[in-house]
């Protein structure tokens, strides 16, 4: 495990809650915890280049943006795994991509600005990916989303980085302006880590709006729901939290979802929880729940006492076994005509 000092524990939970959306938040989260602003940023450029902090960036509700996303599983032989997964990392709108142990083997999120498109883009990745067979799970209820890995200072709780329960019908499209779409577009960016970062980000990004207008627009885009939220995302492994896996459940004929959808929202260490398409007779483990542990033990540990508490007897466990993508999607981005076009789609 990761050995930090306690004022990097300190700076790692404190980024992780949010960012003050002002023109200098480093000195002020450095003065909300009675340092120099020049020993947070130091902290911040030692824990970035030990890769400890993954990114500073806006996190944005894909709906609220005429973005659709799923999740889809691929059943791949072994011995094309790489290539399928450099395939399947080709579209712009995949954003994580793993390998599972499971007969589904490669899981990958994906995002499209429409129906047709994404229905398309799965296909299409089916065949260039020699899958075998697929399975498209389609979001039909967002829990929870959002992970905060205690680092154990102990003196900074875990932020409600969670969303309320809703259906991608309830999520609904914003009519955004270019200075909106501008905005997002910055704010997807990873922030410098600077003084005047906002204003340094706007430079090295070619933005095309003023610092004052990007915080405003920043402040309005998080009000309205449109950004989740602003922070820092960990690398889990790098720290500390060395066991993940993706939990599936199968809730039985007349459970209280939501109910179980509560106890397993509590868990520190749930960070993603949805409630997604089911597949007659192929796939009918409806609730999906990713999961963080600092050992096997006590990923495993969590894993039996949801179990208990929610009365769930029926899961699986798909362990990570390789990570092939991670990274966030760029809403707007011109890539996502050029593979299209590429693709015939």
């Amino acid at each position: 495990m990761m050995d930090f000092s306690d004022l990097e524990k300190t700076i790692l939970n404190r980024i992780q809650r949010d960012f003050p959306l002002s023109r200098d938040p480093f000195e002020e989260m450095a003065s909300e915890l009675h340092m120099s602003g020049a020993e947070f940023l130091d902290s911040l450029r030692s824990l970035k280049a030990r890769s400890i902090i993954r990114t500073i960036a806006g996190i944005f509700n894909a709906g609220r943006l005429g973005y659709i996303s799923l999740l889809a599983a691929f059943q791949v032989d072994d011995g094309r795994v790489d290539e399928a997964a450099g395939i399947i990392n080709s579209h712009p709108g995949v954003s994580h991509n793993y390998l599972r142990d499971h007969r589904y083997n490669i899981w990958f999120t994906l995002a499209a600005d429409s129906r047709e498109k994404i229905d398309k883009a799965v296909q299409y990745l089916a065949e260039r990916a020699g899958a075998a067979s697929y399975l498209v799970l389609r979001n039909e209820r967002l829990f929870k989303i959002g992970v905060f890995l205690d680092t154990g200072c102990g003196d900074s709780p875990a932020p409600a980085h969670a969303a309320p329960s809703i259906s991608p019908a309830d999520a609904g499209e914003k009519d955004l302006s270019r200075e909106q779409k501008e905005a997002i577009r910055l704010l997807q960016a990873d922030l410098p880590l600077f003084p005047g970062p906002f204003g340094r980000l706007i430079d090295e990004n070619a933005g095309l709006i003023n610092e004052d207008d990007l915080l405003d627009y920043s402040r309005s885009l998080m009000q309205e729901g449109v950004m989740r939220r602003y922070s820092a995302v960990l690398r889990h492994v790098q720290a500390g939290y060395t066991a993940n896996a993706l939990t599936v459940w199968k809730p039985g004929t007349g459970a209280d979802i939501d109910r179980v959808a509560g106890i397993f929202h509590a868990r520190t260490l749930v960070s993603h929880l949805y409630l997604r398409s089911a597949w007659p007779d192929e796939w009918d483990y409806p609730l999906f729940a990713m999961i963080h542990g600092r050992t096997d033990e006590e990923l495993s540990r969590v894993i039996r006492e949801l179990s208990r508490e929610s009365g769930l007897a029926q899961y699986q466990v798909l362990r990570t076994m390789r990570e092939f993508k991670k990274e966030r999607v760029v809403y707007f981005s011109p890539r996502f005509k050029e593979w299209e076009d590429e693709a015939g789609i």
